[in-house]
């Protein structure tokens, strides 16, 4: 008997070990994706001038920071399998993340006129068109990872988010190219604003949900 759940502790510490090392591939291989998708961003938005954009890279910054807190708390949870662990990085990603919002939100409204032009909306274009594709191909790679951490899974659906991002960039730059609509600049950096909100407060709701789950089963008399 004893051999036997010796034998079946064995295989879920392996399984454990198996599903981090997987999971620590995939950050690895996104972070990478997306520090090169950031620097594009980056340069482009300081180019041109626009404030969509520059929101789009800030947010992206913060992804790249979460990604690398993920990849550690990963990797300590891989050590100690501490559900908690994961948790407070999720939690403290979800809380970057509404920093992050309230920031381009007010840089949005201080700043009415971003000496952006027209032509500047065929740039503004081609990022938004290479960061849908970038984060299409996080969020395939991430959807099965995403089912079974919780880091996994704030990056997954924050990858989903993102999508969304790049395709109202996409839709504001058509704007100011073809219409001239140079307010669709900024309009489309509230957007991104309320997008990241949404994400942050349904990462936060989870994250507490199971920080509160773990507690109760390491306190019974807590109930």
């Amino acid at each position: 008997m004893a051999e036997s759940l010796s034998r079946g502790e064995a295989a879920l510490s392996d399984s454990h070990r198996e599903s981090s090392q997987s999971s620590l591939k995939l950050l690895w291989i996104v972070l990478g994706l997306r520090v090169g998708l950031f620097l594009a961003e980056i340069g482009v938005g300081l180019w041109i001038h626009s404030l969509s954009l520059l929101a789009v890279a800030g947010h992206m910054m913060v992804d790249v920071l979460a990604i690398a807190i993920a990849l550690v708390s990963v990797g300590l949870a891989e050590r100690t399998s501490d559900k908690r662990i994961e948790a407070w990085a999720a939690l403290g990603y979800g809380f970057l993340l509404i920093g992050v919002a309230v920031f381009i939100c007010w840089g949005a409204l201080q700043q009415t006129n971003t000496g952006l032009e027209a032509e500047a909306g065929l740039p503004m274009m081609a990022i938004a068109v290479l960061g849908f594709l970038v984060k299409a191909t996080n969020a395939t790679l991430l959807y099965g990872e995403s089912q079974h951490s919780l880091n996994i899974r704030g990056v997954f659906l924050h990858a989903i988010s993102d999508a969304a991002n790049s395709i109202s960039l996409l839709l504001a730059a058509a704007a100011i190219f073809f219409l001239h609509w140079l307010w669709a600049d900024v309009a489309a950096s509230l957007l991104v604003t309320l997008l990241i909100l949404v994400n942050a407060i349904a990462l936060i709701w989870e994250s507490t949900s199971v920080l509160i789950a773990v507690d109760s089963i390491s306190d019974p008399t807590a109930s």
